[in-house]
């Protein structure tokens, strides 16, 4: 029988709804609190029922973010639960307010623009290559935990995950689609070939 792992984006965090435009700080608060969300109750009904089409893995592995603490809590229903903060999400936050650009107000998907640009030029606390490194140590993680358990489930973040699996086909060591889904709770399946 076969290795396979699940990997899959947190649920929708409990959060209040954004303004349209927002200057540096609100976006920053922003990221603030939505690093330390949870679910709420609608959206854990949600995932529990969402859930149930799936086997129960053998083991999840999360990062320690609350809301992948508390999907991973669901994904596995009886089986145990590592909290791992290897695969915590990329952090991200807008720099000193130094240029006309972080000084004005934006749609949030432009300060989402800025920090994914920011990020390919390996800048921000944690650029392109710090990331790239974590991801090599979540691999190393994940062969770890796929060694004793044939079904695991990660419960991640979307840009990490991204990576990680960008990086294992990179190396031809799984199979399975060429991106992870980024929905709120829906799990993408993986086999290992090597």
């Amino acid at each position: 029988m076969s290795r396979t792992f699940r990997v899959m984006r947190h649920g929708r965090p409990d959060l209040p709804r954004n303004p349209f435009f927002m200057d540096h700080d609100q976006f920053n608060r922003y990221l603030e609190a939505y690093d330390r969300a949870a679910l709420d109750d609608a959206e854990t009904q949600r995932l529990t029922a969402l859930f149930q089409q799936y086997p129960v893995p053998d083991l999840v592995i999360c990062s320690d973010l609350p809301r992948a603490r508390a999907t991973a809590e669901l994904f596995a229903r009886s089986s145990p639960v590592i909290i791992d903060p290897v695969f915590r999400e990329i952090p991200v936050w807008l720099p000193d307010q130094t240029t006309w650009f972080l000084r004005s107000r934006w749609p949030e998907e432009f300060w989402w623009s800025y920090l994914r640009l920011s990020w390919f030029k390996d800048l921000g606390p944690e650029g392109k290559i710090r990331s790239r490194r974590r991801a090599e140590e979540a691999i190393e993680h994940l062969r770890n935990y796929q060694r004793d358990h044939r079904q695991l489930a990660i419960v991640s973040h979307a840009g990490f995950l991204s990576l990680l699996i960008t990086m294992l086909r990179e190396r031809h060591l799984i199979k399975g689609p060429i991106l992870p889904s980024i929905r709120f709770g829906r799990p993408t399946r993986y086999t290992w070939i090597k």
